[in-house]
């Protein structure tokens, strides 16, 4: 899948030294997404493991041409003495890559011990919710820091929050001559017979060393900078803040937006808006989305001078600022939602927690931008006192 083709991810072999006077040993794939694979190296001069996270040719020609700008970001948030809760970068090359792959700018990254997803889907079980609140308040440390810098991350998501590993350098050797690093069956491509490797992340840690992990916010390749508002669609469908449904002009409340459903999915392990067509009330799924909104803030409706500069509200909105299928507008508490989700799934959540976090959700779910709180306000909230104990 080549580079010209939107791919083009890289193809190491084990062994292989990249970077600066070879500094980097590959030694496995950890995994890969989309735009990037992420490998474990060993760093020659310190002696001790990184990971290397290579860019797609795609994404990498996109970072040359200033489209994407993950590495100016980088750069910037790692400046200095950045937080713990920020993912760090240590240094940054680009090599070429094989056949139609095309370059690859590489960033090497401290070795974390996997992302949340991954931490969620191990368990059969929700988070206990000091788990969750810790990731939640180093999530939003993070977020605090990046909209700090000048930053958007465009992109919370589970994924996207990764936490550190407590495996020394011998664990890992160890873990490694364990399970010794492997390749797929051989296969062809566009570039001849190929054997992609097989991605074999860090062993998941247990529900005690989760209570303990830091949380770290990471992937910045759809960051954007604070003020240049665009109009493009962003952030995962559940987690997308209104303005951006109605086309309109985005900042750093649409994260506060974002963190806020993600509070709920980290609290319950269930989405806080569905994203499909709603039969009862005739709605399409886009339409469902923002009557959801109306229900679970319970606002009403929108606001004029906000619908005004929304290029795609005449879409779904009278000029009396009505959804225009005009379905049963009610109020549906914050605090009703949580607790019956909590009740389905089994969590125990005393009612002073569930209408804490109901008020923390508030907050951030404010139709109006302009209404949401921000990440350094959101630190002091009471119901994240004590999460880091």
């Amino acid at each position: 899948m080549p580079a010209a083709k939107g791919y083009g991810w890289a193809q190491f072999g084990f062994g292989d030294s990249i970077g600066n006077d070879h500094r980097y040993t590959i030694l496995r794939k950890l995994g890969w997404g989309m735009h990037s694979s992420t490998w474990l190296a060993r760093d020659e001069v310190r002696s001790g493991f990184v990971a290397v996270k290579a860019l797609t040719g795609h994404m990498t020609a996109m970072n040359e041409k200033a489209v994407s700008c993950e590495a100016l970001v980088l750069r910037l948030l790692s400046a200095g003495a950045p937080p713990p809760h920020c993912v760090r970068l240590l240094d940054e090359f680009t090599i070429p890559g094989r056949g139609s792959a095309g370059s690859h700018l590489c960033f090497v990254l401290p070795v974390y011990g996997g992302d949340v997803k991954a931490l969620s889907e191990s368990r059969k079980h929700p988070f206990d919710l000091p788990t969750a609140k810790r990731i939640i308040l180093h999530l939003l440390r993070g977020i605090a820091y990046t909209h700090s810098h000048g930053v958007v991350h465009t992109d919370l998501k589970h994924d996207n929050i990764f936490f550190t590993t407590d495996l020394e350098t011998a664990d890992i050797e160890r873990w490694m001559k364990e399970d010794p690093s492997r390749r797929h069956p051989p296969e062809m491509s566009q570039d001849g017979v190929v054997q992609a490797a097989v991605s074999q992340p860090l062993p998941m840690i247990s529900d005690e060393l989760a209570r303990r992990a830091t949380y770290v916010l990471s992937d910045f390749g759809c960051a954007q900078p604070t003020k240049l508002h665009g109009e493009d669609p962003i952030t995962v469908i559940p987690l997308r803040a209104p303005e951006v449904f109605l086309g309109g002009e985005w900042d750093t409340p649409a994260d506060i937006w974002s963190f806020g459903c993600l509070v709920f999915e980290l609290v319950t392990s269930r989405p806080l808006f569905r994203y499909h067509v709603n039969e009862k009330q005739g709605l399409t799924e886009i339409e469902n989305m923002l009557f959801q909104m109306i229900l679970f803030t319970g606002e009403q409706t929108f606001r004029a001078e906000q619908l005004s500069v929304c290029p795609l509200a005449g879409e779904y909105f009278t000029a009396a600022c009505q959804l225009k299928k005009e379905p049963t507008i009610f109020h549906w508490p914050l605090e009703d939602v949580i607790g019956r989700t909590c009740f389905r799934t089994g969590i125990a959540m005393p009612s002073n927690d569930v209408s804490a976090m109901a008020t923390l959700m508030r907050r951030c779910l404010r139709l109006n931008p302009d209404d949401r709180v921000t990440a350094e306000e959101l630190l002091q909230d009471p119901w994240l006192e004590g999460a880091d104990d």
